[in-house]
């Protein structure tokens, strides 16, 4: 039996969803008669003369004005004057695909109220194929219902000038560049005409679709604002208590990404792995780029590109300190998994853990974005398109001396591995093999830039040139690599005598001090110390024995500092700070060296560990004018993990050439022809596929050490999508 209570309450709210449902009806009558009258009102007679279009955000230019404005951007190819449907001056066409292009045109102008001019012609020559478009369209006095598709058969590029007003969706738009795209890598000149001429007839250009579409969606908007508006005034009231009580719990952060929230956690890490290797070879590559603009052209012409690579490099810089943090954590649990005589499951979808991966994959792409940004000003001022020749030229002119100083190199490795165990020259002992390949490269690299040239293929031949250039500067470095290990390891010995005498004293004074156990613990290992690098100095590693040494100085300075006063134990960390960070600096470039050559092998975890020890090394030095004793445990902690990076390099590095060369012969260079053996090590890819490929605005990223090298990238190859970069006039 209900209580009248229950019945008033029922009847209460029978009014109140009526009215919600009124509500929601009268909305819904409304968008459908806005839809209806929107319909009604585009008559075909309407189709057939448009409205008045709004007024364009293009400048209105005469031709000369526009030639004029364009010249900087159009160096070499000029923008013409379009008077025909189809102009063809390269002979892309045969008569037959002539007459069938000019009918789809027909056609389109036929059904629907725009018009398309087609063009083909050799090479863009650099220019952006919408930039060389646009400026044809303008040139011509083309209308707001006339398209233009520029065609450059030479580079198998291609791009389309449409104006802001026109009668085309941007979905629309995308299909026709999607048609275009496919024949245009096929080099089916004529169907790229057709294909775009018939995609935008039967996408309905010109037709009152769109103003159907927007009557639909103005009316759906009603529903959803009275829908809306209903949950509030009578839902929400219901629930308020429960939807604060949600609100009040802490939420975890997680990708927002829904492709990011489908992947596992393995995969995730997996994802973020390969994300700060792509970014960090980028900051590498960009760098090196970076280095060549600045001989060519000064610094003050590349400062503003420094600033943007320390902006991007201190993006990537934190990415790897949160992967330092995930790293430390997971070494922290597998050993107290180690410690636990239970068998351990499967750890459980971290929460944590997902949203510090998808903060490294956000850091990393916010990093591809700002190199990537600036691609394009990057290439325009160094020219390379028009200056492909001579940087051939150039280095086919430092080859030769670059190659005479291998056998010294190797000279020098051989005397040093005479005096010093393998371990100490394990960074750099397969230099003079590495830049020997590097150099048969560039040499082949040359070769094909060439020829690409003589094919009037300038975009393939900068390529080319740039990993040339790439190719070169590694070989470089890894010839100073061997001549800088000489000098750090006599410098070493040198100072060996002085770092011994030191640390005897510190022991015969902590002899004097009788009672407290952790100056006893101190001398101890000190005195270990010492008589190990007694024992091995003869064909041992006077670096590793400098560190040894400093270690247990650091470790008997500060049992000993109650003894002394403040400022001879701030004068002790000082001197012995300058000795540590000095030789962390030298070992952080020696390892840099070998990271930045062979980052076609080197995985996230060592450049991770890397990265780490420059964080360390900078904080040391951020922290020893004012705090010398907490720098000089920052710098002992950069010495640690650096050793731990280097290990992990040179792990990667030979099973990657192991791999190599277990591998049959004939896997190797016939395919890929220049990109074998010393590139492929050191992360110069050469890839005419994608260097001749159409690069589509906001998802594009060829660079960071594709094609070659450039400024940008960042993204692996399988994030890059290819197409044509289009904008509207």
């Amino acid at each position: 039996m209900e209580s009248p209570a229950t019945h008033e309450h029922a009847r209460e709210g029978v009014p109140r969803v009526s009215r919600g449902l009124a509500v929601v009806a009268c909305a819904g009558t409304a968008g459908l008669a806005v839809a209806v009258a929107s319909q009604l009102a585009v008559s075909p007679a309407a189709v057939a003369t448009p409205a008045e279009p709004r007024p364009s955000v293009s400048p209105s230019l005469t031709a000369a004005m526009q030639a004029e404005m364009m010249s900087d951007i159009l160096p070499a190819s000029p923008p013409i004057t379009l008077t025909d449907p189809v102009t063809d001056g390269v002979g892309a066409l045969t008569d037959a695909e002539r007459q069938d292009v000019v009918a789809a045109l027909d056609r389109l102008a036929d059904e629907s109220d725009l018009r398309m001019l087609v063009v083909y012609i050799e090479s863009f020559d650099g220019t952006q194929p919408v930039d060389w478009a646009n400026a044809s369209a303008n040139q011509s006095g083309l209308g707001t219902e006339d398209l233009v598709l520029a065609v450059a058969t030479a580079d198998g590029a291609f791009g389309i000038s449409a104006d802001t007003n026109v009668a085309l969706t941007d979905a629309q738009l995308e299909q026709v560049d999607e048609a275009v795209a496919a024949a245009v890598a096929d080099e089916r000149w004529a169907d790229a005409a057709t294909d775009a001429a018939d995609t935008v007839r039967e996408t309905g250009g010109g037709s009152s679709v769109p103003w159907l579409v927007v009557a639909l969606v103005a009316g759906g908007v009603l529903l959803v604002a009275a829908l809306a508006f209903v949950v509030w005034r009578f839902v929400v009231p219901r629930f308020r208590g429960r939807l604060a009580g949600v609100g009040r719990r802490p939420q975890a952060a997680g990708p927002t990404a829904d492709e990011l929230a489908g992947l596992t956690l393995a995969e995730l890490d997996e994802r973020a792995a390969s994300a700060l290797v792509g970014i960090d070879d980028a900051l590498k590559t960009c760098g090196q780029e970076l280095g060549l603009a600045r001989a060519e052209l000064g610094e003050s012409a590349t400062r503003d590109f420094e600033v943007i690579l320390a902006r991007a490099t201190a993006d990537v810089r934190e990415a790897f300190a949160i992967r330092q943090e995930l790293d430390a954590d997971g070494e922290a649990r597998a050993d107290f998994a180690a410690g636990d005589d239970a068998t351990t499951e499967p750890a459980p979808d971290d929460p944590d853990r997902r949203a510090a991966l998808a903060e490294v994959l956000a850091l990393c792409e916010r990093a591809a974005d700002t190199l990537d940004a600036h691609t394009r000003a990057f290439d325009d001022l160094r020219r390379l398109q028009q200056r492909a020749p001579e940087l051939l030229d150039d280095v086919v002119t430092r080859e030769p001396e670059v190659a005479g100083r291998v056998a010294t190199a190797r000279s020098v490795l051989d005397e040093l591995a005479g005096a010093y165990p393998a371990a100490t020259l394990a960074l750099v002992a397969r230099n003079p093999e590495q830049a020997e390949l590097l150099l048969t490269n560039a040499k082949e690299a040359v070769a094909a830039g060439r020829s690409a040239l003589d094919a009037g293929q300038k975009a393939i031949a900068v390529s080319h040139a740039r990993g040339a250039q790439n190719a070169l500067g590694q070989a470089i470095t890894l010839l100073d690599a061997i001549d800088t290990t000489a000098e750090h390891l006599q410098d070493a010995a040198a100072r060996l005598d002085k770092a011994i005498a030191s640390l005897t004293q510190d022991v015969a004074a902590a002899r004097a001090v009788e009672g407290d156990f952790r100056v006893t613990l101190a001398r101890t290992a000190a005195q270990a110390a010492l008589k190990h690098v007694e024992v091995t100095r003869e064909g041992g590693d006077p670096l590793e024995g400098l560190q040894r040494i400093a270690v247990a100085e650091a470790s008997l300075d500060a049992a000993l500092a109650f003894t002394r006063d403040l400022t001879e134990v701030r004068a002790r960390a000082s001197a012995l700070l300058r000795d540590i960070l000095g030789r962390v600096e030298a070992q952080l470039a020696q390892t840099g060296d070998f990271v930045a050559t062979r980052r076609g092998a080197i995985g996230a975890t060592a450049r991770t560990r890397l990265a780490e020890a420059v964080r360390l090394a900078d904080a040391a030095r951020a922290l020893q004018p004012t705090d010398p004793a907490a720098a000089l445990g920052e710098a002992q902690r950069a010495g640690v993990v650096l050793r731990e990076a280097a290990r992990l390099a040179r792990g990667d590095a030979d099973a990657v050439v192991a791999a190599a060369e277990a591998a049959p012969a004939e896997e190797g260079g016939e395919a890929n022809g220049p990109i074998t053996g010393g590139m492929m090590l050191g992360g110069i890819l050469l890839d005419p596929h994608l260097v001749r490929s159409r690069r589509r605005a906001g998802t594009a990223r060829i660079g960071g050490g594709f094609g070659g090298g450039g400024f940008g990238g960042g993204r692996p190859i399988t994030l890059r999508r290819l197409g044509t970069l289009r904008v509207r006039r």
